[in-house]
């Protein structure tokens, strides 16, 4: 029965990756159901993983929700996005996650920049278009980001357990 359960811990982890690419994977929440399988149903009573460790995994689980946000918002204003152009990527991303998944919280933040520039900033197409390149950039480095942070946080897991 451990090793069944093992099995799904890991299964568990490599589905919280793939959420990373496929946002329809609530990528964060897969990994702490792998962390309290093995908390409440493989680790000895008494014995499972440490207070740091839990401490830990929130401070990164806050991190891994505002990777996406985060990069976006710096990524089209190293592009030359307005502030109005970081707003309409973070709503880009959360309207993709649910208009088109997977591949609206890429396509939905590039297009909404894009507009906003030619729209409300005034800008030439090929500013806009550049701002809008900003914001594939930013899902880009965010997907890095949040592939780092998950692996940190299952070696952890390895680590404590």
């Amino acid at each position: 029965m451990e090793i069944l359960l093992w099995i799904i811990v890991v299964a568990l982890f490599a589905l919280s990756i793939a959420g990373i690419f496929l946002p329809v994977l609530p990528d964060t929440i897969l990994l702490w159901a792998g962390f309290l399988l093995y908390h409440f149903f493989i680790a000895d009573p008494g014995a499972g993983l440490p207070a740091s460790f839990w401490w830990g995994m929130v401070a990164l689980s806050v991190l891994l929700y505002g990777a996406d946000l985060l990069t976006n918002i710096y990524f089209v204003k190293k592009y030359g996005g307005s502030k109005w152009s970081s707003i309409a990527a973070v709503v880009g991303i959360f309207a993709g996650i649910f208009l088109f998944p997977p591949f609206g919280m890429i396509i939905l933040p590039f297009v909404f920049v894009v507009l906003v520039e030619l729209l409300m900033q005034k800008q030439p197409m090929e500013k806009a278009i550049k701002a809008g390149f900003g914001s594939l950039i930013g899902f880009l480095g965010s997907a890095v980001v949040k592939v780092v942070l998950q692996l940190t946080m299952i070696i952890w897991f390895f680590i404590a357990a």
